[in-house]
């Protein structure tokens, strides 16, 4: 089954293989019948899209994978799995997942960590009103109009995670879901996650690949947040640099509802996240934050979104990344007030740094107001390294090359250290060192206006 040209022979077929049931099968369909009315999108038409180089992104695309992974292939540890903690975990291995641990003490109170696949038919009564509900419907504006690439993710998706936590029920280890590619053509996971009233838990999506395989993953993931839940989740793009990730994480946020978000982006040769949450119920509040280094070659499109539907809600955006080598970043911030939405307070900011000579960073924080009762700004900054902060660095004693991964560390952990997320904070410092440590900081061009301003006064 080509991405490229998806039949309705191939949509039942897969669906009858897998033994779906009744609606699921009738829900590929509708999504089938959407996608032969759209287009995929136009670059140069969309505005949307006119910051990511999609025309080139199907020309690899091959039959998607539906047989089990080769036997013996290696599959690489995760942030989740390395903690000293009773975690759950769901590993995607091309579409298959091969496994899938929930710790006995979590099965005894509720909570479900399975494959998508296996839910649909043990547990439809926590999932056919809510898969899909979040890319389909379009309930006073709170999005749903998807393009082509969401439709084919909706009629054709493959592997895929259910996690679902009771109402009153607080996980306080991280639930870890690994998407891992080893396989050229195209990928489509799934992750649907129910939060309950008053419920916590923290999501931990992690995404690998092998080096040198062409591959697209056309990702959806789908968030349920119930009055009063408090929902963390992280993502890390960790993709090898022939990887091309179209991503929705969308999260619905009810009633009182806290939302932390964090997307850390450093691999994959074209990345284009959208990080959305739609605050659909009075007192929630959402901080969406991520971090990002693209390195030479890379082009990361960044578009958090966040709608404010329901009255007396709250979110702050902040985006903070650093660029070397001939590589490009495009943060779209978006934030929509709905004319009903009073009391809204609101505000996002993007920074980049630009280390090297050749490098692109785009920003365009933007807002949509139809109430005027709110609070509201926005901001970005993009610049180079202050030469004062290097200067008195070294005037410790410090070396530039140290002075430069001190700099550009503490830049991140700015973001970082707002969420109490046990191994992120380390893993991600860890792939940003990692792209440090090729890097020829030789290169790295300091903004020195100010220190001779300073010196000549």
């Amino acid at each position: 089954m080509n991405l490229d040209a998806l039949t309705e022979d191939a949509v039942t077929g897969r669906s009858d293989a897998a033994g779906e049931p009744s609606w699921l099968r009738d829900r590929r369909l509708a999504a089938f019948k959407r996608y032969l009315d759209q287009a995929w999108p136009d670059s140069r038409a969309d505005e949307f899209w006119r910051s990511t180089p999609f025309d080139r992104r199907f020309d690899v695309v091959r039959d998607v994978v539906a047989e089990l992974p080769e036997v013996g292939v290696e599959v690489p540890g995760t942030v989740t799995a390395s903690l000293d903690a009773s975690t759950s975990l769901v590993r995607i291995v091309d579409g298959v997942v091969l496994d899938a641990v929930v710790p006995a003490a979590l099965v005894e109170q509720g909570v479900i960590v399975t494959d998508l696949a296996t839910a649909v038919v043990e547990h439809p009564e926590l999932i056919e009103s809510v898969l899909g509900s979040l890319t389909t419907s379009d309930p006073e504006g709170t999005g749903g109009d998807e393009d082509r690439t969401i439709t084919a993710n909706d009629a054709a998706w493959t592997g895929g995670a259910f996690v679902y936590v009771p109402p009153e029920v607080e996980v306080e280890a991280p639930i870890g879901i690994h998407v891992h590619v080893t396989r050229p053509g195209a990928h489509l996971p799934r992750v649907l996650a129910v939060i309950g009233h008053h419920a916590k838990a923290s999501i931990y999506l992690e995404h690998t690949s092998v080096e040198g395989v062409d591959a697209l993953v056309d990702e959806v993931v789908e968030v349920v947040a119930h009055d009063a839940a408090t929902v963390h989740l992280a993502s890390l793009q960790s993709w090898s640099d022939q990887i091309q990730h179209l991503g929705l994480h969308k999260i619905q946020a009810h009633r009182d509802t806290t939302i932390r978000t964090l997307a850390v982006t450093t691999g994959g040769a074209t990345v284009r996240l959208r990080p959305e949450t739609d605050l659909v119920g009075p007192g929630a509040d959402v901080r969406p934050l991520g971090i990002y280094f693209a390195d030479d070659g890379q082009w990361f499109d960044l578009q958090p979104y966040v709608r404010h539907i329901a009255p007396h809600a709250s979110s702050d955006v902040l985006f903070k990344g650093a660029l070397q080598g001939r590589s490009r970043t495009v943060f779209r911030g978006n934030i929509f007030v709905h004319k009903d939405a009073v009391g809204t307070s609101t505000d996002e900011n993007n920074r980049s740094l630009i280390l090297t000579k050749g490098a692109r960073a785009d920003a365009t924080p933007f807002l949509e107001i139809e109430c005027s009762d709110i609070t509201a700004g926005h901001g970005s900054a993009t610049g180079q390294i202050d030469a004062r902060h290097l200067f008195y660095l070294e005037s410790r004693g410090i070396r530039r090359e140290d002075a430069l991964r001190l700099i550009v560390f503490g830049f991140f952990r700015e973001v970082l250290r707002e969420l109490d997320l046990p191994g992120i904070e380390e893993a991600s410092l860890a792939a940003i060192e990692a792209r440090v440590e090729q890097a020829d900081l030789s290169a790295v061009q300091v903004n020195d206006a100010a220190l001779r301003d300073e010196v000549n006064a």
